[in-house]
């Protein structure tokens, strides 16, 4: 009797597991899904080395700060706004490239405390103040009249094809190893920084 009850036990606690993985499986082929609908699927203590969102129709910056992803591409969206308590946890990439992103994009220190590298080119920004000490940035193809960074870590830096960008720049050159500066100032070398009150003017 014992033994009949345990195999009943068995054979509904299997069923109920068959059950649940279907309906899994039933929901993750939605072929009609978004990129950033599979990612609200997962749970929020999901850790993510990274996540495409590119390429997705997203309008509206999505909030993802429950998440923890190390490297997010949001590249080629719809996207004309910064929400900096929306980016999620541990991030150390971010590509904001090929957006609508216009204007002027603050990013003050302690806000993004991993981040290490940043893509917003091929925007339509015209000024950009970064206090986090990041590695690599990627700031080609916008209209940057100015651009102030930390050069704490900085050792690469892309500000090719901004042509209001002129010869004197409010960043120092001098202390970034690689500067790429293709269609900015008619080839001419680069200096800087300019005066703080330069800065201030977007604040």
């Amino acid at each position: 009797m014992r033994m009949l009850f345990y195999v009943l036990a068995c054979f509904l606690l299997l069923s109920c597991q068959v059950d649940k993985k279907s309906k899994v499986v039933d929901v993750s082929v939605s072929g009609k899904m978004t990129k950033l609908e599979r990612l609200y699927l997962l749970s929020h203590d999901s850790i993510l080395q990274s996540y495409d969102l590119s390429n997705d129709s997203i309008t509206h910056f999505p909030n993802l700060s429950k998440y923890t992803i190390n490297n997010l591409d949001l590249s080629g969206n719809l996207l004309d706004t910064l929400i900096i308590d929306f980016l999620p946890k541990n991030l150390e990439r971010l590509n904001l490239s090929y957006n609508y992103y216009k204007g002027k994009v603050k990013i003050y220190k302690n806000t993004l405390p991993d981040l290490k590298e940043l893509d917003i080119s091929h925007n339509e920004l015209e000024a950009i103040v970064i206090f986090e000490p990041l590695q690599k940035i990627i700031l080609s193809y916008n209209n940057f009249g100015l651009i102030s960074l930390n050069h704490e870590y900085l050792h690469y830096l892309d500000v090719s094809y901004n042509s209001r960008l002129t010869q004197e720049v409010s960043f120092e050159p001098t202390q970034i190893d690689t500067v790429v500066r293709e269609g900015v100032a008619e080839g001419k070398r680069l200096y800087g920084p300019i005066s703080i009150w330069s800065i201030k003017a977007i604040e």
